[in-house]
């Protein structure tokens, strides 16, 4: 429809522009493209749910195999590439004749034959090979979308020999101190100790002592001090003499989840009274001083010695009222 419009008596027909229609078809135009351009996107097959897998811990001298799990649904897989902190040591491209590489760096031993896209073998790991692993893989043309994943691995060096347990006592009263001592060899990292009494972990506590010494590249000592009415042992001796006699006394030495050994002791329990008889009296050598006081541990000790001369007075004494009667 046209206007007119009436100027200086006169009227004049108004047309629309003529570049109007151009215009508007060219921006319907970019609207759809973008349309179509957004929907290829959300609809583009390629690189996704990227997952690596390190193990936790290694024993030092073994293999490690690291893995690297993906998904490139329709895409094809550009390269796989592996670092050990910022350095990387192997690499897998598919296209190139041959796929693998393997790059120098310090202490990496790469099984080649143990060794693809999805993972790689690293041959009698060392303590130096501690660290951050990283696995990147790149989806080919046309996108190339790159994904990277990371991880730590511990390599541990296993103490050279089996736990030690010292005790200074093998039998203990309702009232009697204890001490003992659990050692194990050098390790890395260092080992820890956790101690059990039939069964139960023992817990550091005002009557419950527990200390633990661990330095790299030295022996870890651990000692357990329990005095008495503590709350571990408290339990055992009210059950005494009808259930329990003794205990199980044991330390757990333990590296990461890849090492567990443990050593025990049984300690008896008593709650007879101390006697008087002399050891010296039955032949035993239990007048020996020592600065705990028990060499033996036997059910005689902390008992009063009787003096040679207090028996020598005792006889003299029966010997006088028997002459008397006479």
């Amino acid at each position: 429809m046209h206007r007119h419009v009436a100027v200086g008596g006169s009227s004049r027909m108004l047309r629309p522009r003529q570049g109007w229609p151009a215009l508007h078809a060219i921006f319907n135009m970019l609207a759809l493209s973008c349309i179509i351009i957004s929907d290829l996107l959300l609809n583009v097959h390629g690189l996704k749910d990227l997952k690596i897998f390190v193990p936790e811990a290694v024993i030092m001298g073994n293999a490690a195999t690291l893995s690297c799990q993906y998904d490139l649904e329709k895409a094809a897989l550009y390269s796989v590439r592996w670092y050990f902190g910022q350095e990387e040591f192997y690499r897998y491209v598919p296209r190139e004749a041959t796929p693998t590489f393997v790059f120098p760096v310090a202490g990496i031993n790469v099984d080649l034959t143990n060794s693809d896209a999805t993972s790689v073998t690293l041959k009698g790991v060392t303590r130096d090979l501690t660290g951050t692993y990283q696995c990147e893989v790149s989806e080919d043309a046309p996108l190339f979308h790159t994904d990277i994943r990371s991880a730590h691995m511990q390599v541990i060096e296993l103490p050279k020999d089996d736990p030690a347990m010292q005790v200074d006592k093998k039998v203990i009263g309702v009232n009697d101190n204890f001490k003992a001592v659990c050692t194990v060899g050098p390790s890395y990292p260092p080992a820890n100790i956790t101690w059990y009494i039939n069964g139960r972990k023992v817990y550091k506590t005002p009557l419950q002592r527990i200390t633990q010494d661990a330095f790299e590249g030295s022996t870890t000592y651990s000692s357990l001090e329990i005095y008495p009415h503590s709350q571990v042992l408290q339990g055992f001796f009210q059950a005494m003499p009808k259930y329990q006699t003794s205990i199980l006394l044991l330390c757990e030495v333990s590296i990461l989840h890849v090492f567990h050994k443990n050593v025990q002791q049984r300690i008896g329990l008593s709650m007879a009274p101390p006697t008087t008889i002399s050891p010296n009296l039955l032949g035993l050598e239990g007048s020996k001083r020592y600065v705990n006081g028990d060499p033996d541990n036997s059910a005689l000790t902390g008992a009063a010695q009787c003096s040679c001369s207090a028996i020598g007075v005792l006889t003299l004494a029966v010997a006088t009222l028997l002459a008397a009667q006479l």
